[in-house]
């Protein structure tokens, strides 16, 4: 069989990538840093899925191993130096963690003589197999041009519901059925290839990111800013909250219509197809804390809000309900979240205004500065 390497064995990996990889005829080698999931995965050499549009229909992942990053790192380097495929979901701040054991793999296998690979980080995050590319040059282990040498890196948008759950006495995965996995096409060492089947390929990731990634993200802030939800399906089932969440969607979708010049029709049956529909299907429960995590990372100017706000006056278009959005995010709160503890003492120690010019790179006094501060103050 073809081999795949995929670091990161939680939910995600095993649930969504690893789904698609073993549908694509690969055997997969996980690496992980928690033994309890390596130990999962290695119990029986495959696992269950439980397809949730299906009641619950059980699917064997099967093909599959798992290695300690840690006490396991020689057998993690020896599969890269034999995998077509090298993926990740460990989220985007640990990508620099496991740069230095995937450049090792890849070092070895430039070493041994062996082809072009392709690396993919499957994150919730802006060009995330860039940040991955950065972190394994900045190791040092190889030379920029050796890393490019030795593999291929397309940048990708992730997006699918999974769930932990019992079923049948048995404890696995819960997976919707609707997903999106794209991939930038022209960075593939063949642009005509489908590395992993059932992805997307395209040319360029902004629909997925500025659209579904903006709007989750928003539903999270406006429900825990506004009312105090903890759960996204209830911000997205208030009547008083959607209109505004979708407001904000398709303030986002505008941007990309004018810049690219998707047709409007497309773009709306895409956010309520991939976005409202789904969120909302009875028995999925997001919990805000974990969809608006990292708030600082989410409201950076070229992110999933900003960066379409930012789009959005450029060409003189309403992008209030984004504003709106960030203005939320600034009271985002979550435990275990040190980017939204940094966010609350920033705001504490400097204020808010400083806090505005410093996240989202809008200039103080200018309007968009000044729309996120009257929604802020509103909310306080």
């Amino acid at each position: 069989m073809k081999k795949a390497v995929h670091f990161g064995a939680g939910k995600i990996g095993r649930g969504f990538i690893a789904e698609l990889l073993h549908d694509s005829g690969y055997e997969i080698v996980f690496g992980d840093v928690v033994d309890a999931l390596v130990d999962i995965v290695n119990k029986e050499h495959q696992y269950p899925l439980f397809l949730i549009d299906h009641d619950y229909e059980e699917k064997i992942i099967d093909h599959v191993v798992a290695y300690s990053n840690i006490k396991e790192p020689e057998k993690i380097i020896d599969a890269i130096c034999d995998a077509e495929v090298i993926t990740t979901s460990v989220m985007a701040t640990n990508l620099p963690k496991i740069a230095p054991l995937l450049t090792q793999g890849l070092k070895k296998r430039l070493e041994q003589g062996k082809g072009k690979t392709t690396v993919m980080a499957c994150e919730n995050a802006i060009m995330g197999t860039d940040i991955l590319k950065k972190a394994m040059i900045e190791t040092g282990i190889l030379t920029a041009e050796q890393i490019d040498e030795i593999a291929v890196y397309p940048n990708t948008a992730v997006d699918r519901m999974v769930f932990g759950g019992v079923h049948n006495g048995k404890e696995g995965i819960e997976i919707g059925d609707a997903f999106e996995l794209a991939i930038e096409r022209g960075k593939l060492i063949d642009p005509d290839s489908e590395p992993i089947k059932g992805a997307e390929y395209v040319d360029d990731l902004q629909r997925k990111i500025y659209i579904i990634n903006c709007g989750h993200a928003i539903a999270g802030y406006y429900g825990q800013a506004i009312k105090g939800y903890e759960i996204v399906q209830d911000a997205l089932r208030d009547p008083d909250l959607l209109p505004d969440i979708r407001s904000a969607m398709l303030e986002s979708a505008s941007a990309l219509e004018k810049k690219y010049g998707f047709a409007h029709e497309d773009l709306v049956n895409y956010m309520e197809t991939m976005m409202i529909k789904r969120f909302t299907t009875p028995g999925v429960v997001d919990p805000i804390a974990r969809v608006s995590r990292e708030p600082i990372r989410k409201i950076s100017p070229n992110d999933r809000i900003m960066g379409p706000a930012y789009q959005c006056e450029e060409y003189g278009l309403d992008n209030f309900h984004l504003l709106k959005g960030v203005a939320c995010a600034l009271k985002f709160k979550a435990d275990d979240d040190p980017q939204a503890d940094e966010l609350q003492k920033f705001i504490a120690e400097n204020g808010v205004e400083a806090a505005i010019v410093k996240y989202t790179g809008v200039a103080e006094g200018s309007r968009m500065y000044n729309v996120i501060l009257e929604e802020y103050k509103k909310l306080a």
